[in-house]
């Protein structure tokens, strides 16, 4: 189920959702133009650049970590439902309701992570590219606090369900 906009400025969320899946793309975008200009480089030149997979490597980080916020967006996780779907719908929304506090300790839990990693090793440079290690480091919290902001959403919407009584039906926040 995608994400309802929630009634609370539509545009502002309809502008972040398109950033954030633009953000998506533009690492996943980066990490195969690099890899295919270092495999042509190499291969047909002999001449590869050395900075490249470690470059790809952190788009892939940077990827990873936005596409778990879009993922929790979009209800794409990885979800075993075989005994879920037989119970009756309000404990459905009572289980999703838990199911959203508990994600969001992890997300404050992953954030406070990357920004002591950050913190702590944030003054390290890549060894062959010499980006500051915090530019990467920095992914961690950056999406931790968008995985926040989409599990915030997403309990809004089954708040508002719970408050209507009818659990299951798509309503517009």
């Amino acid at each position: 189920m995608t994400q309802p906009v929630p009634t609370i400025a539509p545009s502002l969320w309809r502008y972040y959702d398109a950033a954030t899946t633009g953000l998506l793309a533009l690492s996943g975008v980066a990490m195969f133009a690099i890899a295919i200009a270092n495999a042509l480089l190499r291969y047909l030149f002999d001449a590869p650049l050395i900075w490249a997979e470690e470059i790809a490597r952190y788009a892939m980080v940077w990827g990873t970590m936005i596409g778990v916020a879009l993922a929790y967006r979009g209800g794409m996780h990885v979800a075993v439902t075989l005994l879920v779907d037989t119970i009756p719908e309000r404990v459905q929304l009572a289980l999703r309701l838990a199911c959203h506090l508990i994600s969001i300790v992890v997300a404050i839990l992953i954030f406070r992570s990357g920004h002591i990693l950050g913190g702590m090793l944030g003054m390290l440079q890549g060894p062959s590219s010499g980006i500051a290690m915090i530019w990467v480091y920095s992914a961690i919290p950056v999406g931790a606090a968008m995985l926040l902001i989409e599990i915030l959403r997403r309990l809004w919407v089954d708040l508002r369900l719970l408050r209507r009584g009818s659990p299951l039906q798509d309503v517009a926040p």
